[in-house]
């Protein structure tokens, strides 16, 4: 679609690194196509890292591409999902967080695990101020995959602020650290509480989307005792993770479709048990085109 015509897009940037960097990439001369080709190559890799993911802990019943044939169609909706944005590069983080959460079930070392996720979500934090919120998620998936410990708190804050103070020394060592100052002190002025404007028309595939997820759901919690420890513990987090995914995408104080990338993670890997099973194939696969018809639709028409 980016490729056919030229589209507006306006960002939402509200962290210091992303400011920082979109304002360098911003005056390339290039940049439009820079930007289309960027968040195609971020989304296509992904949409592998979800489906490793999904493999390498043997999530679903059986290996498939699914999930990543999933990830990609859900960031693939909106024409302002076709750009590279500050969100699409703090969700590489988020799933590199979620991958080292998954390690964490019968590890030797938990607390280092615990320590590279609250590294991930620091950097996340550095691009998007909003994924902050996923900081409760690493404490009680800690707590799920192993036990409590006040150790686990303070090395997942450790890691956290850790990519802040980097990020800040380096601006010293550049003497711009006043400009960081001013950076933040503007990106920090934005309305967490503003009211919920919904627009009908965009969510309309949505309503369809939460049915398959109820569905597999259901799936998903009559086979629970089937799976093994480790997977069932990941079942939970997943579930963790939409809820927590979804209050992100409400407080978007900008453009709730960049934000959507960040619930297609979990919701791709739970609409993918859906679509594995082989009963009502012909449903599903009436309902996989429905989803791909209105791709199009908002990508062509709308």
């Amino acid at each position: 679609m980016p490729f056919l015509r030229v589209i507006p897009i306006d960002l939402n940037i509200n962290a210091p690194l992303a400011q920082f960097i979109f304002s360098w990439v911003s005056t390339f001369d290039d940049y439009y196509f820079f930007s289309a080709v960027s968040a195609s190559f971020l989304v296509v890799l992904q949409a592998w890292m979800v489906n490793h993911l999904v493999v390498k802990h043997t999530i679903l019943i059986k290996d498939s591409f699914l999930p990543a044939l999933l990830f990609v169609l859900l960031n693939s909706f909106y024409p302002q999902q076709m750009f590279l944005n500050p969100q699409l590069i703090a969700n590489l983080f988020i799933i590199l967080m979620f991958q080292r959460l998954c390690n964490l079930y019968e590890s030797e070392k938990p607390l280092y695990i615990v320590l590279d996720s609250g590294l991930y979500l620091g950097m996340a934090v550095l691009f998007n101020y909003d994924t902050l919120i996923y900081l409760p998620f690493i404490l009680i998936s800690v707590i799920l995959m192993t036990y409590f410990n006040i150790r686990f708190i303070l090395a997942s804050i450790f890691g956290l602020i850790l990519p802040i103070y980097l990020l800040g020394v380096l601006f010293f060592m550049m003497d711009n650290l006043n400009d960081l100052i001013i950076i933040i002190n503007n990106s920090l002025n934005r309305n967490y509480l503003n009211s919920i404007s919904i627009n009908w028309n965009k969510i309309i595939p949505w309503f369809l989307i939460t049915v398959i997820v109820f569905a597999s759901g259901i799936s998903l919690q009559l086979n629970y005792f089937k799976n093994k420890v480790k997977t069932r513990r990941i079942l939970i987090t997943l579930v963790l993770f939409i809820v927590i995914s979804v209050l992100l995408t409400l407080i978007e104080d900008h453009n709730v479709v960049f934000a959507i990338c960040y619930l297609s993670v979990p919701v791709s890997i739970v609409m993918a048990n859906y679509f594995m099973n082989k009963k009502l194939v012909i449903l599903k696969e009436f309902l996989f085109l429905s989803l791909v018809i209105a791709a199009v639709i908002y990508q062509y028409f709308i």
